[in-house]
């Protein structure tokens, strides 16, 4: 068997390991219920790129302008509605979707490096980090796949209820799953290290909220003022320097998600580019750690 075949046996085998567990049958339950509701509940009536009524769940509700008339320009346009829906979505079900996936793979590698388990997967004619990049990119399939299947789920839904393609709402999901990546390289880090799924899923959301922290004072060039002794000062910003690029971007992606919905140029997509050299950072350090670890 060549190279390439064995990588892809063993990624499927991750999948296949993944797809049987309830945590990911649980988020797929979920994510389709979202889109059943969307499908069910929601109901417009659009004429000229403007809704004219939408129904929820049988309650009518109708767009009018003045004078009593049908809106033609002055209501609710069709793009304005799905616009507003999606950025609803990306603010809201956009982390919870990320959490659910990193529960659903939180448990790969503790579970991987379990006696038994590790002793057969070291038995296959492949390497450690190969086998290890392997099994990371399974878990990255599989749980890219459903918060794929979410973004494109709701994105078609929208489109054939008003009409409106948003192609932006399409890209974002990427920029969600290779966000989703990053957070899945600390959480592989941390489960190599500690092999404890639970401080794993913990680890991970403080990567989530700490790099979303940071951003603030990174961007504000005026805080460290508010420290009056010089090494406190030194020292902070010696902290939120290094956590700021050793991190992913968390809300600088927010906000190019948000752009990319709204239909905005993004300012610059370096920050993509810096949330790729982070995980990509966290993975060598745990293929590292697990080149040496003996089992």
């Amino acid at each position: 068997m060549n190279p390439g075949a064995k990588v892809a046996a063993i990624v499927l085998d991750t999948g296949r390991e993944l797809a049987y567990r309830k945590t990911l049958l649980f988020y797929f339950g979920i994510v389709t219920l979202t889109h059943l509701f969307l499908l069910l509940a929601l109901q417009t009536d659009v004429a000229n790129g403007v809704i004219t009524s939408i129904r929820l769940f049988g309650l009518e509700g109708s767009v009018h302008g003045f004078g009593g008339r049908a809106a033609e320009g002055m209501g609710l346009e069709a793009n304005q509605l799905v616009r507003g829906i999606q950025i609803a979505v990306t603010w809201t079900l956009y982390p919870i979707g990320v959490m659910l996936a990193v529960f659903a793979t939180a448990s790969l590698v503790p579970h991987m490096l379990e006696k038994g388990t590790i002793d057969l997967l070291l038995s296959k004619p492949v390497s450690r980090p190969v086998l290890f990049v392997s099994r990371y990119l399974g878990a990255l399939l599989v749980a890219g796949a459903n918060l794929f299947y979410f973004v494109g789920g709701v994105g078609v839904i929208l489109a054939i209820k008003t009409g409106v393609w948003n192609g932006g709402f399409f890209l974002s999901g990427l920029l969600m799953t290779v966000y989703f990546g990053a957070l899945l390289a600390f959480l592989v880090l941390i489960g190599v290290l500690l092999r404890s799924t639970t401080i794993g899923i913990m680890s991970a959301a403080a990567v989530y909220f700490v790099s979303l922290i940071v951003a603030f004072p990174h961007a504000n060039a005026d805080w460290p003022a508010l420290l009056t002794s010089k090494p406190a000062r030194w020292g902070t910003q010696a902290v939120v320097e290094v956590l700021y690029h050793a991190l992913p971007r968390t809300l600088e992606l927010g906000n190019m998600v948000t752009a990319l919905v709204m239909q905005r140029p993004v300012a610059s997509w370096m920050p993509v580019a810096w949330t790729i050299v982070s995980g990509a950072g966290a993975l060598l350090l745990a293929i590292a750690w697990f080149r040496r670890c003996d089992f």
